[in-house]
């Protein structure tokens, strides 16, 4: 955006840095929390507090982590009994006490540096320019990702606006990826949505424009994301991606709205019907491919 400041990357020092809370909403993902915490229990000299929300699991995910709260003062657990994402992320960011607060998927791995980046970043705002930040996922585990994921951001309704510039300001945030000022989470907490047939993310991206704030986007902030919403049929797919313009419609972005239901999403799902046959020959435990009827069938990925 004209007229932004860029992020340089340096730090002014350790003195008065703000502190960082990262809320990790669980349902069912004993498959990856554990290593979701591994790494971010590697950050704890920058990562204040890990809040937990178990939002009804039944499977061994709480035992897991369990584990890392025997041995890892920083991460603690909550509860939230109404299932749903929006529920949980709620929850845990209402708990979280840190000046800044990260919302991750269970699923995220990040990098060693992501909170340090994190914190950084705030830092060098000394003017508080910036309300949220927000940074880029990459697929692990499947075949020819960065391919896919190139395209995806050429023809995403926003794409334009991301320009190749350290930092650039964008309506929206990535959910698996974010993080907001406390005090931002508190002003607009009493309108974000709690429907379940939208993108939550991108709600609350777009209430802190509404709200008068700007959203960051610094590409160099980079986690990995679970393939296993690429894996999903395509009606499933589908479904799940018409959240994204009925998302835009209810904050009446309707430009949003027509450019991401007439252009956006058709393109998505052809791009996804191509990449879900070469998922379904690729092996990711093993790196190989498989003939067709060799590998067993997947399973849909729970809609949040």
């Amino acid at each position: 955006m004209p007229g932004s400041p860029d992020y340089d990357g340096s730090s002014s020092g350790e003195a008065g840095s703000p502190t960082l809370s990262v809320v990790v909403p669980v349902y069912n993902e004993e498959d990856t929390i554990g290593e979701c915490l591994r790494r971010l229990t590697s950050q704890t000299g920058r990562v204040g507090e890990i809040v937990v929300v178990d939002n009804n699991s039944t499977d061994a995910s709480m035992s897991i982590v369990d584990e890392f709260v025997a041995v890892h003062p920083a991460v603690r657990v909550i509860r939230e009994s109404r299932q749903g994402l929006v529920f949980a992320r709620n929850s845990g960011m209402d708990a979280a006490t840190g000046d800044l607060v990260a919302r991750i998927d269970a699923d995220t791995r990040v990098e060693p540096d992501w909170a340090q980046t994190i914190v950084d970043f705030f830092v060098s705002d000394v003017d508080e320019h910036w309300s949220a930040l927000c940074g880029r996922g990459e697929a692990y585990g499947v075949p020819l990702a960065g391919r896919f994921d190139r395209w995806k951001i050429r023809i995403h309704p926003l794409g334009r606006r991301r320009a190749h510039r350290t930092v650039t300001e964008i309506p929206v945030l990535y959910g698996s990826n974010m993080v907001l000022r406390r005090d931002v989470w508190r002003s607009i907490r009493s309108r974000v949505s709690t429907r379940r047939d939208i993108f939550e993310d991108v709600d609350i991206g777009l209430c802190v424009s509404e709200d008068g704030g700007r959203n960051a986007f610094l590409a160099s902030l980079t986690v990995g994301v679970s393939a296993r919403r690429m894996r999903s049929g395509l009606p499933s797919f589908v479904r799940y991606m018409s959240f994204l313009p009925r998302t835009f419609a209810i904050h009446r972005r309707y430009a949003l709205t027509a450019g991401s239901a007439l252009v956006y999403v058709p393109a998505l799902t052809a791009m996804h019907a191509l990449r879900l046959a070469a998922i379904r020959l690729y092996d990711s435990d093993t790196g190989e491919w498989s003939p067709p009827g060799r590998r067993p069938r997947m399973s849909d990925r729970v809609l949040p």
